[in-house]
Parts: structure tokens; sequence; C-alpha cells
């Protein structure tokens, strides 16, 4: 019985050659992966950094939109050149403006209005028209007149009318009040920039408003 020769087999060799660049295609894939992740995470944080401080800064833009600014003027001669004390409040601000108190303290005494000072100034019977703007909303361009007085014509009234146009110059005035976001101020209602507070809530209140004749 005849038997067939064997078949030779071949046997390839793997170098190292080959088996090394299959390692360093999988260590390059996991750099680029790493890379593409590290890269990703980087425009997440640097967008979320982006969006805060586009939020921030449109909270300041409606806050700076929201602010009120309150002016105090006061005068001794009417629009028509008769000789008038006027007192007023101006809200020269770009909100509206929630006064929670004023007070005017001539000599160290202290009162919720005007209208009180010039009560409290004699006895004489006096007329004049006053208004308060503690615990009122005054809008964004808006004057309040606190006082009107003309110049009485007798003697006694006269005096008055002199003492107040005399010491309203250097009569202190204070106010404090707040915006719609409750952000508060108080202020001397001069050329200064008012002073931010917590809130306007106080102890020392200013004296009950008395009762004004008009």
């Amino acid at each position: 019985m005849i038997e067939a020769p064997e078949t030779p087999h071949t046997h390839h060799s793997h170098g190292h050659g080959g088996s090394g660049s299959g390692r360093w295609f999988d260590i390059a894939m996991a750099v680029a992966v790493l890379l593409v992740s590290a890269g990703s995470l980087y425009v997440a944080l640097h967008t979320g950094h982006t969006m805060e401080a586009l939020v921030h800064a449109n909270e300041r833009l409606v806050r700076a939109q929201s602010t009120p600014v309150l002016q105090y003027d006061h005068g001794n001669i009417s629009d028509e050149g008769v000789p008038q004390l006027e007192f007023s409040i101006t809200n020269v601000g770009t909100g509206p403006a929630r006064i929670v108190w004023f007070e005017i303290a001539p000599g160290g005494e202290r009162y919720s209005n005007v209208g009180s000072w010039i009560i409290a100034t004699g006895d004489s019977s006096i007329a004049f028209t006053s208004a308060s703007i503690n615990r009122m909303v005054l809008a964004p361009g808006v004057e309040r007149r606190m006082v009107t007085w003309k110049r009485p014509e007798d003697a006694a009234g006269r005096e008055r009318w002199a003492t107040i146009d005399r010491e309203r110059f250097k009569t202190p005035v204070r106010a404090c009040y707040c915006s719609v976001f409750d952000q508060c101020w108080q202020s001397n209602l001069e050329a200064d920039i008012p002073k931010e507070v917590p809130s306007c809530e106080r102890k020392d209140r200013p004296e009950p408003t008395a009762a004004i004749e008009s």
C-alpha cells in the first residue's frame, strides 16, 4: 500500500513590527479620544462661564434700568413770580421709587414731612398746601410737591414764612427708598451717591406726622 506524501506546512512568522504597530494605533486612538473628551469638557465649561457672565450682565442691566434716584428741591418764587415757598421730591432715576420714610431735621428736631415743621414754627393761623411722601410709590420722572405756601399778608405769618425761607438752606433731609426688586438706599437727597442698605426698616423713626392746616 502506497501512502501519499505529507504536504509541507508553511509557518508565517509574526514579527515584532506588526504587533508594535497595532499597539501604537490603539494608544493613538486612546489619546485622540482623551483629547476630544478634554476639548468637549473645556467647551462645555467655557460655555457655562460665558452664559453665567451673560446672566449677571443682564441682571445688572435690568437693575440699572429699574433704579430710582430721588432729588430734593426747594424755592421761594413760583413760576409766575409770586413769593411762594415750594418743597418737592422728584424721581430722576429709571425705575419706580417706593419711599419708605422721609425726614427733615431743622435744629436737631425731626419731622416726617415739611408741613409738620412749618406748623411747629408758631401758633398763628397760616394756610398752605402740604402732602406726605412716606409710604408711597413715585414713578420715574414724576415730581411730588410736598409744600406750597404763598407768603402771608399778616405780620406773624410773614415772620414764620421768613423763618422757613431762611432755614431751608441749612436744614438737612434724609430718605430711604427701595426699587421694585427690594434694593434699598438711604440718601440725603443731594448730590451724594445714595448708600445701599439691606432694608429701610428702622427703630429711630422720625416724629409722627402732625395734623396739617390747609
